[in-house]
């Protein structure tokens, strides 16, 4: 898949809505040249006034489809008889090139919005040059949960957090109290999970979004964080480990970069939709693995990303190909995305 994001659909929504899909368009054919070619599949043979028989054209008009179809290597002249090629010996190394296009566009809009945060920082760091003291505290012992909730009471907008294992605390029902006094004053939560809360522990992320909290699923998730609106941050002292001691950052320039940062995860993040029921969140899980397989991973990387073993990367493949009636990934790959699963 571009597994696949709310940004994308809404892009692919409003194409849909200006215009149909022409598949064949990718093969050099104009809008009505796939009519004449269906003919052309089913007569083999067929000549130039056979063809204005069969269908409405004049001879003037079928010369020029028939000199498109012959220029994008679909059917053959002989004489004044037309023969098509096999479709799938030239439609389908052009869908596996058109693929591998799209795939380095994938890749460079990805490397654009890894650059987004750092851009941030760039242009905000120099409104706050002339300070020589950045605003951060060092938290140590305090109560973690009262200090979230104080953040909370004291900023303004709404709360991004990152969750890479926070169903596996001990006070995981202590989290979940935090919640409704934030959405009851009209505040968003908005939370990134690893793909790894999926088959740990699906519970959680549905009682969260059956609470109101908007929430979307990466292969992996970097650290805990959580911000404030624009007021402040709480991330760990050292980036993605638990050291039991953390920042409270109020500077804005870095502030806006971390909420940067989020905000570019939670692009590339995968909505799971209707987490109330099991088979979505499963359905879910497929995305994330479908994504990874349409960029070309290989087995051992998606189970490095995914947080599985080997053996589960393998046998989820083979259960999606089995449900998708493919008996190659490449055709998984293009029947998952008829289904609308990436």
């Amino acid at each position: 898949m571009r597994c696949h994001h709310a940004a994308n659909d809404a892009i692919l929504s409003f194409v849909s809505s200006q215009e149909p899909v022409r598949p064949l368009a990718l093969a050099g054919l104009e809008p009505g040249d796939e009519q004449l070619y269906r003919v052309v599949l089913r007569h083999s043979g067929v000549t130039r006034q056979q063809l204005g028989d069969l269908t409405v054209l004049s001879l003037a008009q079928i010369d020029l489809v028939v000199a498109r179809l012959r220029e994008a290597g679909l059917v053959t002249l002989s004489g004044d008889a037309l023969t098509a090629r096999p479709p799938a010996e030239v439609l389908s190394p052009l869908a596996q090139s058109r693929a591998a296009h799209l795939l380095r566009e994938f890749d460079q809009v990805d490397a654009l919005r890894d650059l987004i945060p750092m851009l941030v920082v760039e242009q905000l760091s120099s409104r706050s040059s002339r300070h020589t003291d950045v605003d951060i505290d060092v938290l140590g012992a305090q109560d973690v949960y009262a200090v979230i909730r104080e953040l909370i009471d004291t900023s303004t907008g709404d709360t991004y957090w990152f969750r890479p294992d926070q169903w596996r605390l001990e006070r995981t029902a202590e989290a979940d109290s935090i919640l409704p006094g934030l959405l009851a004053a009209g505040r968003r939560s908005r939370a990134v999970y690893p793909a790894a809360v999926l088959e740990e522990a699906p519970e959680v992320i549905r009682g969260r979004a059956e609470k109101g909290e908007l929430i979307r699923i990466a292969a992996s998730v970097p650290t805990r964080m959580v911000i404030f609106g624009e007021q402040a941050a709480l991330v760990p002292d050292r980036w993605g480990e638990n050291t039991g001691r953390r920042l409270i950052v109020r500077e804005q320039f870095l502030v806006a970069a971390l909420t940067a940062m989020f905000q570019s995860a939670w692009d590339r993040a995968i909505a799971v939709p209707g987490l109330e029921s099991g088979g979505e969140d499963d359905l879910g899980a497929r995305r994330l693995l479908l994504h990874q397989l349409t960029r070309g991973a290989k087995d051992e990387q998606i189970a490095r990303a995914l947080g599985v073993s080997l053996r589960t990367v393998r046998r989820r493949v083979a259960d999606i190909m089995e449900d998708l009636g493919a008996t190659s990934r490449f055709q998984a790959g293009v029947e998952a995305v008829r289904r609308g699963w990436v």
